[in-house]
């Protein structure tokens, strides 16, 4: 097996490949005048299986379509298997109809993946499952949530103590695995988002966070606005430092500054999004998963 790397990940695809002790194929991207990618493999892939590292974070559309490209010209170009890593999996929020007329944008992706060929998926900390319900292949839901825990336990933490910011099944089993991998408690809130205007409620309940290190440890971190209820209600709560730990910090528009005045410490992300958020890896991950296959 050799790993091709993306050009939303390069870096990481080269972590992957280190992880794993796997050869990189060398290949040459580029953009035309107007825009269209441009994508080549200057090695013989023929008879391989390779490993696409690309991650699907905005801007969505052109990271989908590079990888579209890519797997097409692998399976064109007679790769025996092509195995999928993309940590963070456009459109996954997109899985069903709340309001009659929408589309189930997850399920494009999904037929589209499969029929480029695609024979197995890894993911990380994708927000609905269901979505991957649509596959017909294997498809893996990692976590990085123990791996985040950790990185921000080494600071030397006051009786750390983990908090989801809402009550969805994934969300606390995340809250769960960052907790006991740290030794510490657990807990969640209960949000509410309304349908049509997006705008987030979350609901105040007791928890023992005075004098404490929180970490709030959540999947998708987009305009900031649940985690930085969270944090507010945490800080009210007397709690000491609060850390927000997320594996796919896209953190759009003005995110970094709502949650600062919410009274977050720092924002401690993953390389599933290339920024300057992304402190933990997700090779590692991968490459148990891989090696446990």
């Amino acid at each position: 097996m050799r790993v091709v790397g993306g050009p939303s990940s390069t870096d990481l695809a080269r972590k992957v490949s280190e992880v794993l002790q796997l050869q990189m194929v060398k290949t040459r991207t580029k953009r035309f005048p107007d825009g269209e990618f441009y994508f080549k493999f200057e090695d013989d892939i023929r008879g391989e299986d390779l490993l696409v590292v690309q991650s699907l974070y905005p801007p969505q559309d052109k990271h989908l379509m590079e990888l579209f490209i890519i797997l097409h010209t692998c399976r064109d170009l007679g790769a025996r298997e092509i195995i999928a890593f993309i940590p963070y999996l456009a459109y996954s929020r997109q899985d069903k109809r709340y309001l009659k007329g929408e589309c189930l944008s997850s399920a494009v992706v999904s037929e589209i993946l499969q029929k480029l060929g695609v024979s197995t998926l890894y993911t990380v900390d994708v927000h609905n499952e269901d979505v991957l319900k649509k596959y017909k292949i294997p498809t893996f839901n990692l976590t990085a949530s123990p791996a985040i825990a950790k990185y921000i336990s080494g600071k030397g933490l006051n009786r750390p103590f983990v908090v989801a910011p809402d009550s969805e099944e994934l969300a606390i089993k995340r809250a769960e695995a960052a907790a006991r991998a740290i030794g510490a408690q657990y807990d969640y809130f209960v949000k509410r988002r309304n349908r049509h205007t997006g705008e987030i409620e979350t609901f105040t309940k007791s928890m023992d966070v005075e004098g404490r290190d929180v970490i709030i440890i959540d999947d998708i971190i987009s305009t900031g606005k649940t985690a930085a209820n969270a944090a507010s209600i945490l800080k009210g709560m007397g709690a000491r430092k609060v850390y927000v730990g997320v594996t796919h910090a896209l953190m759009m528009g003005n995110a970094a500054e709502i949650l600062q005045e919410a009274g977050v410490e720092e924002v401690i992300g993953t390389d599933s999004v290339s920024n300057r958020f992304a402190k933990v890896s997700v090779a590692p991950v991968l490459a148990e998963a891989v090696k446990n296959r």
